[in-house]
């Protein structure tokens, strides 16, 4: 290896460690976003992962809520019902859908009940009864999601990939001294005389050299 080539490797190497080192400072410096709790909240597209069900993807987040979408159903371990019979997780996962769809259809019916009534509140708020049939319908559950808290979800054993920080910016208290200092602009204020004005008023302006429509 000659002259040039070492050089070149001593250059590559010292930008690596440049950047690992700006990477390491970017990431210590984040501070992460938490519940009210003081509990660390993934990031929505993260991997997430619990022993009983596999890997699952982050879909949304809903307050302290988190949305999970099962990678493989079919892998993942049976339940067990309060009553003591066992249930594929596939299965369980389809009687909580067909609960939610049910829940939403019943409580959509009573607003559109409620809209066509003339003697009740919500009777022509055609807009608002739409967000609210809107938001219910956000909340019917896939085949293939779960619900999660995330207040909980480490204690009972979830893992996830990545969590939501923010670095704080730092103002600076002094200026760079290459940086040139450039002055504010003088503000103009520009100020009409009325001809209704007295004309000691008039005398005065123009003693203190005042300058205004008329200059």
């Amino acid at each position: 290896m000659n002259l040039s080539q070492t050089q070149s490797t001593i250059n590559s190497t010292s930008n690596v460690t440049e950047t690992l080192q700006a990477l390491d400072k970017a990431t210590s410096t984040a501070i992460p976003v938490l519940t009210s709790r003081g509990v660390r909240i993934p990031l929505v597209g993260t991997i997430a992962y619990h022993e009983a069900i596999g890997f699952c993807t982050v879909t949304s987040r809903t307050q302290s809520n988190l949305s999970l979408s099962v990678d493989d159903v079919a892998g993942a371990s049976d339940v067990t019902l309060r009553d003591g019979s066992i249930v594929s997780r596939a299965d369980w996962l389809r009687r909580v859908s067909d609960v939610s769809l049910n829940s939403a259809c019943i409580e959509i019916a009573g607003l559109e009940a409620r809209l066509a009534d003339r003697e009740d509140a919500f009777h022509g708020a055609t807009t608002f009864v739409k967000e609210l049939c809107s938001s219910l319908e956000a909340r019917v559950r896939d085949t293939e999601e779960m619900v999660i808290s995330i207040d909980g979800a480490e204690k009972c054993g979830w893992q996830f990939d990545e969590y939501a920080s923010h670095v704080p910016q730092v103002k600076a208290m002094f200026k760079s001294k290459n940086k040139a200092f450039v002055e504010a602009p003088v503000r103009v204020v520009t100020e009409t005389v009325s001809s209704d004005d007295p004309d000691w008023l008039v005398a005065e302006l123009d003693d203190c050299d005042w300058s205004g429509d008329r200059a």
